[in-house]
């Protein structure tokens, strides 16, 4: 997949038009429109700043041979279950958190061990969160729907 098409997919994933994508990276609206017609392509400053945007490795983004992380199957059927259970905007937090995590494991210049000691971040301010979610309204509050059977 080329840059023009990459970047034309990553914008209307996240459902801007140009003019908002611009804005929210401050590229004119003019550049943005010749990027995604493949009359131009960005230096690696800009090409940076549309990457961190987007939440993915510059590389990726520049490289036509790379191409975008996918969310798997099974991560979809996750998104469409919590999409029934507490609505679309749990959804798309949900789908926008496995693509920025994808998007991060898929490759680029960070070495398997510190991808790892993320994961680990992670887990452990997950955990935190957890503690402090039941402290403050309960364990009924935290417990999964197993625990509570």
């Amino acid at each position: 997949m080329n840059f023009a098409d990459k970047l034309r997919k990553l914008r209307t994933e996240k459902e801007l038009t140009q003019e908002q994508l611009a804005q929210e990276t401050g590229i004119t609206r003019r550049s943005v429109i010749k990027y995604e017609l493949g009359e131009a392509r960005p230096h690696s400053g800009t090409n940076k700043k549309l990457a961190d945007f987007f939440g993915i490795d510059p590389e990726i983004l520049a490289d036509d041979n790379a191409g975008l992380p996918q969310i798997s199957g099974l991560d979809e059927c996750y998104i469409e279950e919590i999409r029934g259970k507490y609505g679309d905007g749990a959804a798309r937090g949900m789908a926008e958190l496995f693509e920025a995590n994808a998007a991060f494991f898929a490759g680029g210049n960070v070495p398997q061990e510190e991808k790892d000691k993320f994961i680990t971040a992670m887990k452990q301010t997950y955990l935190r969160c957890r503690e402090e979610a039941e402290a403050r309204y309960g364990s009924e509050y935290v417990r999964t729907e197993e625990e509570k059977m």
